[in-house]
């Protein structure tokens, strides 16, 4: 006998394959007849039948919702398979093939995700049964019905704790937090692993008691957390509280604690804030440290706000600076502007903050402020511009000195420098005018006497008297040029360009050098000092060319280009290579040579280039600026009594350096 299988005979097929529309859920008469349609549609339970061997499938109007399909829709068995999510597909393949084994041959349900149209996602549960038929090769499934059901937002209400759950234990990992829970009153806490570890103890330790973590506390921040536990407990006050912790290694660990009450219980999380702590100690100290400093250089420092022009003064010295008293509080910047700074500075202190505001960059300036019943104060103003965060806007801070004591001793360096380079140049004047007056004399009167004792008819001494005479006549040269190399005409009552015009037409005539020079009769504008100082430069470098180069040329040029004025003298002598002598000093001559040169421009912040042209020779190029030597004689011209002067404005854009030469 073969075992009875569920069969669908031919008339049922037929009837299988005629439209669903009219189909009555129940006998004639019963009062039932259209309740299981209505049941349907209201549950929205979606209804599916599958011809298995003509390989189509129905939907009902309920699934094609759910599938998001039109109403109606038929398709291939094939395609409503692909229906199925592929993360599922075999799963359902396989608990529909798993069914002919079962207890009722043919049912089977599971749940899968299926895909829509639109690219979104569903949940469904799916309830069928297949019906088989008996061939020569065994049970052949003929046709499958079944029931969909939307079970999407019982999922995501299932999935969504569990999905809350694992970014919060991520969220916890990622910022090294360990939780914790406890009875009120009870002396255990519930512990994780990451809490077990920030605690010291092995990984998998879930429990710990209160009186063991007391003992690892130091008394003054146990003390502080009962006060804030009881305040939880009895007013509902959250709970923060930072404390040490001892490890078991003997180090020591900073916690910070997060702690509320839910019903009878404690719930808490704890990090480590170890590093965080160990930061706020060295910034303390640098404070500290800075604060020892800034009180050591009696340095002045201040806060200033661009945005709301309000100023922070952060210590006394600020006051005492500014004379002022504490009470009347720090002032802002247009009260700088029109009370303190010095009116010549103003424009110069307004370009400097407006550059700094504007690069972000650093806030560096020297200025004169005035204070009542006082002489005006220098000031020496650094900062730097601190970009706004989400917390503060832009803010300039930076430290104020009091450099006036500073500017005194350096102006009077200066003066004992100038009055130094007078004694010299008086000391060279009278060691030329000696030259000239006792030694040359000496020389012209050998040289007579010698042509006095000269006997005319030794024609075998003949050519050691004409040596001897040159000899004697080279000297007198000699002296006569190195007399006039250290006389310096009188600048004050001829001026830089008829002095220096003066001075390189007689070194030409008496040393014998082609001599040269290029230069503007504006010069006479410049400051005094500055004309001292280039015509020194002048002077040292045409007897260092005189000595060393063994040339026949010599070009002196004085140009000024923008803030800077530029003196250039070139030769067509041996140059640097064969010349190298020529770059030093010969030892016991200070201010000779390039020695000298270098040594009056580093007093000036000028700068020297020396090189050889294409051409041969050596080119001594010396740069001194010159809005410093403005600034300085504008603020003699400034005391009282001073001299009237007519400067030239120094020009505030530079030329392009190929300018620079000649």
């Amino acid at each position: 006998m073969k075992r009875s299988r569920t069969l669908v005979s031919p008339a049922k097929r037929r009837a299988s394959a005629a439209p669903r529309s009219n189909v009555r859920w129940g006998p004639a008469g019963d009062d039932t007849i259209g309740v299981l349609p209505l049941a349907l549609e209201v549950g929205g339970i979606g209804v599916y039948e599958a011809d298995l061997q003509h390989k189509g499938v129905r939907f009902s109007p309920e699934l094609c919702n759910i599938l998001g399909l039109p109403a109606g829709t038929e398709m291939s068995y094939r395609d409503a398979s692909r229906l199925i999510d592929d993360r599922d597909r075999e799963t359902i393949r396989a608990a529909v093939e798993q069914s002919v084994r079962g207890a009722e041959p043919g049912k089977w349900s599971g749940v899968c995700r299926i895909l829509r149209p639109n690219g979104s996602i569903r949940w469904v549960f799916i309830k069928g049964r297949r019906f088989y038929r008996e061939t020569a090769r065994g049970l052949r499934p003929a046709r499958s019905i079944g029931t969909v059901i939307d079970i999407t937002h019982l999922r995501e209400t299932e999935i969504a704790p569990r999905e809350s759950e694992l970014r919060l234990r991520l969220a916890l990992n990622a910022a090294k937090m360990g939780t914790f829970d406890a009875d009120i009153t009870g002396n255990e806490a519930l512990i994780d692993e990451r809490e077990a570890l920030l605690l010291g103890l092995p990984a998998d330790t879930r429990i710990v008691t209160a009186d063991e973590m007391r003992k690892r506390i130091p008394l003054e921040d146990l003390q502080v957390s009962d006060v804030k536990k009881e305040r939880m407990t009895e007013l509902q006050e959250a709970y923060h509280h930072e404390f040490r912790l001892a490890m078991p290694d003997g180090s020591e660990r900073w916690l910070s604690a997060f702690a509320d009450v839910r019903g009878n219980r404690i719930f808490g999380v704890n990090f480590d804030v170890t590093e965080r702590k160990a930061a706020e100690a060295a910034l303390r100290d640098s404070e500290a440290r800075l604060r020892i400093a800034t009180a050591a250089a009696a340095l002045g420092v201040f806060e200033w706000h661009p945005e709301t022009d309000n100023s922070i003064w952060a210590n006394d010295r600020v006051y005492e600076i500014f004379d002022r008293d504490r009470a009347a509080g720090p002032f802002n910047k247009q009260q700088f502007i029109e009370e303190y700074l010095h009116p010549a500075d103003a424009r110069h202190f307004e370009a400097g903050l407006r550059e700094a505001i504007e690069t972000r960059g650093s806030f560096n300036i020297v200025c004169r402020i005035r204070r009542k019943g006082s002489p005006h104060r220098w000031l020496q103003i650094e900062g730097r511009l601190e970009p706004a965060t989400t917390d503060k806007p832009d803010r300039l801070v930076g430290v104020i000195a009091d450099i006036t004591e500073r500017r005194r001793l350096a102006r009077r360096a200066e003066r004992l420098s100038e009055r130094l380079l007078t004694v010299q140049e008086q000391e060279r004047r009278n060691i030329a005018q000696e030259l000239h007056d006792s030694t040359v004399q000496h020389l012209v009167a050998a040289s007579l006497l010698m042509t006095a004792l000269r006997p005319s008819y030794d024609d075998k001494n003949k050519k050691a008297w004409d040596d001897l005479e040159d000899m004697l006549g080279e000297a007198m040269k000699e002296l006569r040029t190195f007399s006039y190399l250290m006389h310096s005409p009188e600048l004050d009552a001829q001026g830089l360009y008829f002095s220096l015009r003066q001075y390189v037409d007689g070194f030409g005539s008496r040393s014998g050098l082609d001599c040269g020079l290029r230069m503007r009769a504006t010069a006479e504008r410049l400051p005094a000092r500055l004309q001292r100082a280039v015509f020194r430069i002048v002077q040292e470098g045409l007897a260092n060319a005189y000595r060393h180069a063994s040339a026949s040329k010599v070009t002196v040029t004085v140009r000024r280009i923008g803030p800077l004025l530029h003196v250039i003298i070139s030769d067509d002598g041996r140059g640097m290579d064969e010349g190298r002598q020529r770059l030093q000093s010969p030892p016991g001559r200070p201010g000779v040579g390039i020695r000298g040169i270098r040594m009056r421009l580093s007093q000036m912040n000028g700068r020297l280039r020396i090189n050889r042209p294409p051409s041969g020779g050596t080119r001594l190029h010396a740069v001194l600026p010159i809005a410093c030597f403005l600034a300085e004689q504008a603020t003699e011209d400034q005391k009282p009594g001073a001299p009237r002067r007519n400067l030239p404005q120094p020009r505030s854009r530079m030329r392009p350096a190929q300018d620079f030469e000649p």
